[in-house]
């Protein structure tokens, strides 16, 4: 995978995975350890989203969904914005 060295997530540069960042910026932000979140896979094909952000169709991409509790989206410039999930 081709990785954007440029890519932020607040103030943090991305050096991994869009959906490796997606999993650690949640388990940050809810203080859970990643292992406890329940698998990506069950909510969006892993290898899609990092393909849809790492290929030259990304500048118009912003992709919205719910993982474990929180209302993700995500940027063409690969920035994650989580929101707790409304009821």
């Amino acid at each position: 995978m081709v990785e954007n060295p440029h890519s932020k997530t607040g103030d943090e540069t991305i050096q991994e995975s869009i959906t490796s960042a997606v999993v650690s910026r949640i388990a940050a932000s809810t203080g859970r350890d990643e292992t406890e979140l329940p698998p990506l896979y069950e909510t969006l094909d892993p290898d899609a989203l990092d393909e849809l952000f790492c290929s030259s169709t990304a500048n118009m991409a912003t992709l919205s969904f719910k993982y474990a509790g929180q209302q993700v989206t995500i940027h063409s410039d690969r920035t994650i914005h989580l929101a707790p999930q409304e009821a």
